[in-house]
């Protein structure tokens, strides 16, 4: 009923034992478990794009990445960074945020933010809830719609 994604360390280039996340194999299980009280279109597509990439054969893991960084006292404090998903599939490794909208200025902030801290040469994608075709942003990271995404870009 559950599958279970393992923490990567985008910095030191492992799993991390602790802290893992789990997805539904069927989001319509999770609905009626929650008897659909919290409709989440993110998490549902979160988890919709993790059980697509591993049903199309990509080793999933959730990323992350921590930071020192000053709050708003002047102290320094440890931050964690999320990546929704590192994914491996033979050559192909890619770092994928999925949201729902990203029209939002601090929205569009905070999910690309960690794309900036990674300093490979790993494809970074934003996975939309929009009918866009695939291409590049200012920053050179793959803006797609879910759709294409699902049906296109992960075969």
């Amino acid at each position: 009923m559950l599958s279970e994604a393992k923490r990567y360390d985008v910095k030191g280039k492992k799993e991390i034992g602790a802290l893992r996340k789990y997805y539904f194999c069927d989001t319509g299980l999770r609905n009626a478990r929650l008897n659909f009280a919290f409709p989440d279109e993110g998490q549902m597509m979160e988890n919709i794009v993790y059980n697509e990439l591993c049903y199309n054969g990509y080793s999933v893991n959730v990323g992350t990445l921590d930071s020192i960084e000053k709050n708003k006292d002047g102290r320094s404090v440890r931050k964690t960074n999320k990546i929704d998903f590192y994914a491996v599939k033979g050559i192909k490794q890619y770092y994928i945020q999925v949201t729902a909208d990203m029209s939002d200025a601090a929205t569009k902030k905070r999910e690309i933010r960690p794309f900036f801290m990674v300093k490979d040469q790993i494809r970074k994608i934003i996975v939309l809830n929009k009918p866009v075709k695939e291409s590049l942003d200012e920053n050179e990271f793959i803006v797609i719609g879910f759709a294409d995404f699902l049906l296109r870009f992960i075969k």
